[in-house]
C-alpha cells in the first residue's frame, strides 16, 4: 500500500493533530506505530523531529508501509518480543461520542493495531470531526480478519449475531481474507463473541481499550 500525501482528504486537519503527540516522545521510547493516513502523517512529524533533535527511538509498526517509512527517516524497527512499547498512537475509523469505543480496520491492519494497544500502557486516537458518530457502526463496516478456509462457516455464524450484510474485501498483509461486515446492533459482549468464532483472527471492533482520544466532535 502506498500513502498519496496529495490525496489525503482533510490533511491539514490530520497534520494539526499528528504535531498534539510530538511533545510526547522522548529519547529512548517504544512506540507503537498504527496505520492508516493520520498516522502515516503523524509518523512522518515525528521523525522529521527526531532527527531535528538527535532523539533515537523504536517503532513497533502495524503495516508494512509504516514499517519503510520508519525506516525512510532513520527511526529503529522493533517487534512485540524483544520491546515493550512504552505508548502508542493510531487513528480509527469511527468513535462512538459518548462511550469512546472504535471501529478501526479499514486499512486491513486491525490485528496488529490491537496487538499494539494490548500491550502499551496507553494509545492515542488521532481522530478528526468526521470520525465521531452518535452510534458506532453509523457510517463504517467492521471488518473482520478471517483464515481464509473459514470465510463461509465465519460468515454463516455472524448471521446468528445479527449481521445483517457481510462483504468480502480481500486479503490482509497475513494472508487472511477480510469480511466487512454490518451489525443491525454493537454492544459491549460483541467484540468477545466474534472473536470466539472458530477461524477469526482479530475484528476491528475496540471496545473499552486503554486509549485517550486526540481530537474531538462538534
Amino acid at each position: 500500500m502506498n500513502i498519496d500525501l496529495e490525496k489525503i482528504e482533510n490533511r491539514k486537519e490530520k497534520e494539526e493533530l499528528a504535531l498534539r503527540i510530538l511533545d510526547k516522545v522522548k529519547d529512548g521510547d517504544c512506540i507503537g506505530f498504527g496505520s492508516g493516513t493520520t498516522s502515516y502523517i503523524a509518523a512522518i512529524k515525528i521523525g522529521e523531529m527526531i532527527k531535528e533533535k538527535g532523539i533515537n527511538i523504536t517503532a513497533v509498526p502495524t503495516s508494512s508501509y509504516m514499517k519503510e517509512l520508519c525506516k525512510k527517516y532513520g527511526i529503529k524497527v522493533g517487534d512485540l518480543i524483544e520491546n515493550k512499547i512504552d505508548w502508542a498512537f493510531d487513528g480509527a475509523d469511527e468513535v462512538d461520542q459518548k462511550t469512546l469505543w472504535l471501529i478501526k480496520g479499514k486499512g486491513a491492519a486491525m490485528f496488529k493495531e490491537k496487538l499494539n494497544i494490548i500491550s502499551s500502557p496507553i494509545t492515542y486516537i488521532l481522530a478528526g470531526k468526521s470520525k465521531f458518530v452518535k452510534k458506532l457502526g453509523e457510517k463504517c463496516k467492521v471488518p473482520i480478519e478471517v483464515f481464509p478456509d473459514a470465510l463461509k462457516y465465519v460468515s454463516e455464524e455472524l448471521k446468528k449475531l445479527g449481521a445483517a450484510d457481510i462483504t468480502y474485501r480481500g486479503m490482509t498483509e497475513n494472508n487472511n481474507g477480510i469480511l466487512d461486515v454490518k451489525f443491525e446492533k454493537i454492544y459491549k459482549e460483541l467484540e468477545k463473541e466474534i472473536k470466539e468464532i472458530t477461524g477469526v483472527i482479530e475484528s476491528g471492533l475496540f471496545l473499552g481499550y486503554n486509549i485517550e482520544i486526540i481530537g474531538g466532535c462538534e
